[in-house]
């Protein structure tokens, strides 16, 4: 069982987000008098950025796609089930309330003995992305832009209306307006993920294929056009425990791995 108590191993994730369309990953109202009804997220130097839980949030939902799919087709990893839980309904989830008071009652070891138990119900997904009672392994950096000096302008307003369902038309007096980051914005995206198996980050991996190829949109208003685009120079760097006190100190660098034979791990014993 992965856990906390100790370090195992930590695999880094690198690669560059290139916007091949507007990206709306939307703030609060702006409280400037000529803001936006629906501006962007910005640093306090007024640089947009991606906050490391939207990207979660988009990675997360489409691993759980892919885990239902290996379920509902009995694929199994070295005889071990894929699978992921609806984690918000109570009655769907891995370890609803009565599960967990059981093994909370049979655990003897409150701490050590019931993390173990409920990591063993937990399902694939909760065991890599946390749950209400798991930490999660895997952290999303805020990806900041890598190439503000490069752009003509950091931001752009565009025209929004609201529909009338039932006409398909225009709605009177629903006229809006969002903020969005220009198409060519590149943000660099940082994944590190703590004491995983080799499997486990490739299945990491085989989720950011989508995104790499351009097919998973980020952000709000996706439907309308905004939030495609592609990952690139994708690179992963893993430190064992083994190595650990040396790459502190500074005499030894993480080892490189190729993210296609860490999706081929995962793939490839599949059955």
């Amino acid at each position: 069982m992965a856990d906390f108590f100790r370090f195992e191993n930590r695999t880094t994730i690198k690669a560059t987000l290139r916007m091949e369309t507007a990206l709306s990953v939307g703030s609060r109202t702006s409280f400037l008098p000529a803001g936006s009804d629906l501006p962007v997220m910005k640093t306090p130097e007024g640089i947009p950025y991606i906050p490391g839980s939207s990207l979660k949030g988009v990675v997360r939902a489409y691993t759980e796609r892919l885990l239902r799919t290996m379920d509902t087709l009995e694929k199994k990893y070295q005889g071990q089930r894929v699978w992921a839980c609806d984690p918000l309904d109570t009655k769907k989830c891995c370890v609803p309330g009565d599960i967990k008071k059981k093994l909370f009652q049979e655990a003897k070891e409150v701490d050590a003995e019931f993390t173990s138990l409920l990591y063993k119900e937990s399902c694939t997904a909760c065991r890599l992305f946390g749950s209400p009672w798991l930490a999660s392994r895997v952290a999303f950096q805020d990806a900041f832009l890598q190439n503000a000096s490069e752009m003509l302008r950091l931001t752009e307003i565009r025209d929004g209306v609201g529909i009338d369902r039932d006409l398909g038309t225009a709605k009177t007096n629903v006229k809006y307006d969002f903020e969005t980051v220009p198409a060519g914005a590149c943000f660099g995206i940082t994944i590190v993920v703590e004491n995983a198996t080799g499997w486990e980050v490739g299945l990491l991996l085989l989720a950011l294929e989508a995104m790499r190829k351009g097919e998973l949109p980020l952000g709000g208003k996706t439907t309308r056009g905004v939030g495609w685009g592609k990952l690139e120079e994708i690179t992963v760097q893993r430190i064992e425990e083994s190595d650990i006190l040396l790459y502190l100190a500074g005499q030894k660098e993480p080892e490189t791995l190729d993210p296609k034979d860490l999706i081929g791990q995962f793939t490839g014993a599949l059955r």
